[in-house]
């Protein structure tokens, strides 16, 4: 990563006005003409630009490429680092350099500034390139706004700062003086950073904000996920079944059909999470169930659990690595940074939240209740408690979103979805452990071992599972009735 530090100075200018002279600061040298695009990032309510933070891609001219400015020692200055203009995603760098900015929200695109500039040396003597002076033309795209304007920028080469005191003392005196803003996205944002401001309390507003939230995890955590970092994994897979069931339940707030595709790439994502992290809580849950042995078959139970639970997690967490390089999943982070930032929505997504988000989420909870009497009416199949649990944490997140709308009724309907899924968890948890401990006790007759501690051990997640289900079953009944 390169870094560089720009001091530099904005003017405004009018329409075709051109800068006057500067022969009484220096000789005028080569003179270039470049067509700039560069898309800026920021996160939905414009932190960093508030914060002097600016990140952007830009082609074209000179210096393409990735940039991240910061604010530097003096009023003028700039630190600025780069990274390869190949790059199609933010840099795991540039995020980390403003995370404190951040506070885990998503970075998404936010502008397009096409640039037509007239860039000229100011020279000094020896030829020493004292600093360049810019005539750029400016068209600013924010979502369906668009403006244009123009300006100048005069930036230090090898000169001091007081070049630039003494070419504004020439543009002053020609009637140039200071842009009301420092930098061109500052501009093209004032607007929208004002109406970021105001409360928003359509359903446009409560859904992207929710959604806008899981992406800022998935893109803080994602490091993390590939270091295995504690937790990283838990938390990226959370955000991803969140994004799904929003996606599922307040479909209506987007265009028809628009987040099929997405939801389909999101639960191959959380599959690929899924995968490590279902080898922790098998491992957690086992080795917690091992005390119940006879003090003789503890150690060798532990040790078999350890070695065998250890080793998939670690199979698993590689193959999740390799999926993350991949351009599948490098398209579904781009997919869900433009969904962020410019979403494909109904005409119903500008009503009030309040009024259209709640019969959406009624319907996902319906969903819950024909699941229930499926399930019911072959109590033993546990399968179809295992569907009614996976409908029931689409009600559960779906009341999560509806939290900041309407308050303690959807924090109770949450909480009561919240304990049906984890009741429901613990036994879909128990099931798949006594697959395990199968695998486990076959291996362990194969290794010449007895088989009854593993028995033993199977008899306890069956208890575990019958009592879970029970308690699933009887938190459904409240959450279905509320």
């Amino acid at each position: 990563m390169e870094r560089q530090v720009e001091a530099e100075r904005k003017y405004a200018l009018r329409r075709g006005q051109e800068l006057p002279s500067l022969t009484a600061v220096g000789r005028p040298g080569p003179a270039e003409e470049f067509v700039l695009e560069a898309t800026y990032y920021d996160a939905p309510d414009y932190r960093l630009t508030r914060a002097w933070r600016v990140i952007r891609r830009r082609v074209g001219g000179n210096d393409e490429g990735w940039h991240l400015k910061l604010p530097g020692d003096r009023p003028d200055e700039r630190i600025e680092l780069h990274e390869p203009v190949e790059r199609r995603r933010l840099p795991a760098a540039f995020r980390e350099r403003v995370e404190d900015v951040l506070e885990g929200a998503p970075v998404v695109p936010v502008a397009i500034l096409r640039t037509r500039r007239r860039e000229q040396q100011l020279l000094g003597p020896g030829d020493a390139v004292l600093a360049t002076t810019c005539v750029d033309q400016v068209r600013a795209t924010v979502g369906d706004h668009e403006q244009d304007w123009w300006e100048a920028e005069v930036e230090l080469v090898e000169g001091d700062h007081g070049v630039l005191d003494r070419v504004e003392a020439v543009l002053a005196a020609a009637g140039i003086h200071r842009a009301a803003t420092g930098s061109k996205i500052a501009r093209a944002l004032d607007e929208a950073m004002v109406q970021a401001l105001s409360p928003d309390h359509s359903a446009r507003g409560a859904v992207l904000a929710y959604i806008a939230q899981q992406v800022g995890v998935l893109q803080d955590r994602e490091e993390a996920v590939r270091q295995d970092a504690p937790d990283a994994v838990h938390r990226s897979r959370v955000a991803t079944r969140r994004l799904r069931s929003a996606l599922r339940t307040y479909a209506g707030v987007f265009g028809h059909g628009t987040t099929k595709a997405l939801r389909k790439e999101l639960r191959w994502h959380a599959e690929e999470l899924g995968a490590p992290r279902d080898a922790e809580v098998l491992r957690e849950r086992l080795q917690a169930s091992v005390p119940v042995l006879a003090p003789g078959d503890r150690e060798v139970v532990a040790a078999r659990i350890e070695a065998a639970l250890a080793a998939a997690h670690d199979r698993v967490h590689r193959q999740l690595v390799e999926s993350m390089g991949t351009d599948r999943y490098e398209r579904l982070q781009l997919d869900l940074a433009q969904l962020v930032a410019a979403p494909r929505l109904d005409v119903m997504a500008q009503e009030q939240a309040a009024v259209v988000l709640p019969p959406m989420f009624d319907a996902a909870v319906e969903r819950v209740r024909r699941l229930a009497a499926h399930a019911a009416a072959r109590p033993g199949d546990l399968t179809r408690w295992h569907e009614v649990r996976k409908a029931a944490k689409t009600a559960r997140y779906g009341a999560e979103l509806l939290v900041p709308v309407l308050g303690e009724r959807a924090e109770r309907a949450r909480a009561l979805w919240e304990a049906v899924t984890e009741a429901l968890g613990e036994m879909q948890d128990a099931v798949v452990s006594q697959r395990v401990i199968g695998e486990l006790s076959w291996q362990a007759v194969t290794d010449g071992l007895p088989r009854l501690p593993f028995d033993d051990l199977r008899h306890e997640q069956d208890r575990l599972l019958r009592e879970s289900l029970a308690r699933g079953r009887e938190a459904l009944s409240a959450a279905l009735a509320a």
